[in-house]
């Protein structure tokens, strides 16, 4: 008999899951063990998971756990990063073999790496779109901007379908670990703010439900390209991103459902710019896998373009950005939106990140950092690849992109009600 150890990371979700289908198929016993690693929940300097993704992430674990326990096996907890907690882990079970879902960003795949060194690991593909095997190119070849990319990998896309969710799960012995608290974790104040428009629940059920919603029972998708740039209400935008990103949900599986809803309405922009944005979102994956640490680097992809030189001062308009004091009432209501909620809608995001790196002048760095710590969709590839994009360090040819947000307060707000709900 094999005895093994399947650990979750950012795929929480039976369903579409490849390294964890490999590992049924492989072990005779098998053990489902998430670890809380402390690069992420004890970290040594800045905090980096706000209370609103803590909780996120524990009801998906919650979630979770309950599908496995009702499929006979059971959701183990090990705390410590996963090249101490996993080895240590097995080594208590009797363990032989590790499966992982490998990861893209720098981070986690040192962490995939330092793993491999201890024990026998094998990875599975689940984090993008298109499998890196179907890209039409090398790797080390990918596009230096997303249109050069998405008209290479459009020509000829192949998409895998959907890998079903198993129906038994190797049974392991029940060592009788249990989900903490967020008080558990470190959270003793609980400031989760409900006046926002939409509330996310973690957990691939809430997920599939979201789905389920946006695109079949209130048709949503069909009007997604002339919604996607609104502020205010829930449904404007898909907000698949937060179980997309802890992979509660799949890419592969929001792409077959649309092409599900195309055959059984029709095709339009709006279907077609939710696959365009899932592509978008690859092309992050990939470009934080081609380039390594590069993408959290000040001069990211372009080492030779000149540094801004921060300002005196730029402690303090960096506290009055991300507390939403600045001069500017437009984007202190996306920022208290941001800190109050954990969420601010993509046409936010841009403008925010412009002022702060356009208007205050400050190292863009600072601004992904606290998105890291406070967005509940955070995604290292997405974050700082759209944060390089806006600096002028990434996939763009332009030196940077900057938003006169004043006039984007006057297209995208006009009334001013969404200010009126944040201020």
């Amino acid at each position: 008999m094999q005895s093994g150890v399947f650990c979750f990371r950012n795929d929480l979700r039976l369903h579409d899951n490849e390294a964890l289908s490999l590992a049924l198929r492989e072990c005779d016993q098998l053990y489902l063990v998430y670890s809380f690693e402390d690069r992420l929940w004890k970290p040594k300097k800045n905090r980096r998971i706000s209370i609103h993704r803590a909780r996120f992430i524990l009801e998906a674990l919650k979630c979770l756990g309950e599908k496995i326990k009702k499929l006979g096996n059971e959701l183990h907890f090990v705390y410590g990063d996963i090249s101490e907690s996993i080895p240590r882990f097995m080594e208590e079970v009797g363990a032989d073999i590790c499966f992982i879902s490998e990861e893209n960003a720098y981070e986690e795949k040192k962490a995939e790496d330092a793993l491999s060194g201890c024990v026998p690991l094998q990875k599975g593909h689940g984090r993008t779109l298109i499998h890196q095997h179907d890209l039409p190119f090398q790797l080390n070849d990918l596009p230096e901007t997303f249109s050069k990319f998405r008209k290479l990998v459009e020509k000829d896309l192949q998409i895998s379908r959907c890998l079903e969710e198993p129906v038994n799960l190797n049974t392991s012995k029940s060592l009788n670990t249990a989900l903490p608290s967020l008080r558990e974790m470190g959270f003793n104040r609980f400031n989760i703010n409900h006046k926002g428009y939409y509330s996310f629940r973690g957990g691939f059920e809430a997920g599939q439900k979201r789905a389920q919603n946006w695109i079949w029972e209130s048709h949503n998708l069909f009007k997604y390209k002339i919604t996607r740039n609104q502020l205010k209400g829930a449904d404007f935008s898909s907000r698949f991103s937060p179980w997309l990103s802890l992979g509660c949900l799949s890419s592969r599986e929001i792409f077959w459902e649309v092409k599900k809803y195309e055959s059984k309405y029709s095709a339009n922009e709006s279907t077609y710019w939710l696959i365009f944005e899932l592509l978008w979102r690859d092309f992050f994956q990939f470009l934080a896998r081609a380039h390594g640490p590069k993408i959290f680097h000040r001069r990211g992809l372009h080492p030779e373009r000149p540094l801004t030189v921060e300002p005196a001062d730029a402690e303090s308009l960096f506290s009055s950005w991300k507390m939403g004091t600045t001069l500017d009432p437009f984007i202190n209501a996306n920022m208290n939106e941001l800190r109050l909620t954990g969420w601010m809608s993509n046409r936010g995001r841009q403008n925010v990140a412009s002022y702060l790196i356009n208007n205050l002048g400050l190292d863009w760095r600072k601004g992904a950092q606290w998105f890291e710590e406070q967005l509940i969709d955070y995604d290292p590839c997405s974050n700082y690849g759209n944060w390089l994009y806006l600096a002028g360090y990434g996939n763009d040819p332009r030196t940077n992109r900057c938003f006169n947000v004043t006039k984007q307060a006057e297209l995208y707000d006009p009334t001013g009600s969404y200010q009126k709900d944040w201020l």
